[in-house]
Formats: C-alpha cells, structure tokens, sequence
C-alpha cells in the first residue's frame, strides 16, 4: 500500500484530469472551508441572482461525535445521500451547459487534508468528482474563495451564452 501524503493526493487529481484553482503550494492563513462557502455563495447570489435557484451546497458531511446517531446516517444513505458529492454543485445554468461540481477546500490544502482520514475522504471526492466529470459535468477543486470565484467565472463564460 502506498502511503497517502498532501503530493499523492494532489497528484491523483491531475492523474484524474480534475483541475485545482488555487496555489496547491500555498502554506500560510486562510479561511476555514464554512466560511469561505459561505462567502462563496453570498458572492455568488449577489453577482448572478439568475442563478440563484441553481446553485446550493449538499450537506454531507455530518458529525459522527455529539451528532446524528448510525439510524440517521443509515436512513439518511437510503434516500439517497451521496457521501463525499463536492460542496458546490449548479445545475446547467443554460440549455446545453453541463452541471457544475466543484469540491471547496481551505486555501493552504494542507489543513483540509492534515490527517489520513481527510486524505482517504479526499480521494474519494476525486473519484465522485471523475465520475462526474465523465458523464459531462464541469468537476474541479478550489483552494479558497478567490479560487472558487475563478472556477465559476470560468464555467460561467463558457456556458452562459448557449441558451441562444
């Protein structure tokens, strides 16, 4: 078994095709990953309000320890929870736009994926964000807001002008 490490897990995004926004070599203060998704989609809706009813974040990620007990997580699974979907999804904002997927991470990686565990949840949402890019979808991870912000300008202006 190969050992799981911040290199491996940024290079099993490039061997998947799946694109990181942000400095993956940035180590210093950033944001922690709620409020820059919180941030993100306050942008989001005061920039483009026609994508308002588009675009949501899908909670997942539930605590195990003084949260929800093993019958939630268990029923929760059984209508349809997918663990490890990315924190930002948008239906096609036009007729032939493909749905935006995009996995938020803190700006300096290394404190989203600071132990093996977030690592192994990592590489998970790198194989749902592949998958989903196969069948179509825009899939990527961003470091940080701005590099949030950037993914979603650039879906935006390839995309928004297909409805004609």
């Amino acid at each position: 078994m190969t050992a799981l490490t911040l290199k491996s897990c940024i290079k099993a995004a490039a061997d998947l095709n799946i694109k990181i926004y942000g400095d993956t070599g940035y180590r210093g203060y950033c944001a922690k990953e709620d409020a820059d998704l919180a941030s993100f989609f306050s942008w989001v809706r005061f920039n483009y309000p026609e994508y308002h009813d588009l675009i949501f974040h899908p909670e997942t990620e539930m605590p195990v320890n003084g949260g929800a007990s093993y019958a939630y997580h268990a029923k929760s699974k059984a209508k349809g929870r997918l663990d490890g979907v990315a924190d930002i999804i948008c239906l096609p904002i036009s007729k032939n736009a493909p749905v935006f997927a995009c996995e938020l991470k803190r700006r300096d990686i290394s404190k989203s994926l600071a132990s093996r565990h977030r690592k192994e949840h990592f590489n998970i949402q790198l194989m749902r964000l592949s998958s989903q890019k196969k069948c179509g979808a825009f899939a990527s991870v961003a470091l940080g807001i701005e590099a949030a912000k950037a993914a979603f300008i650039e879906y935006v202006d390839k995309h928004k002008d297909k409805q004609k």
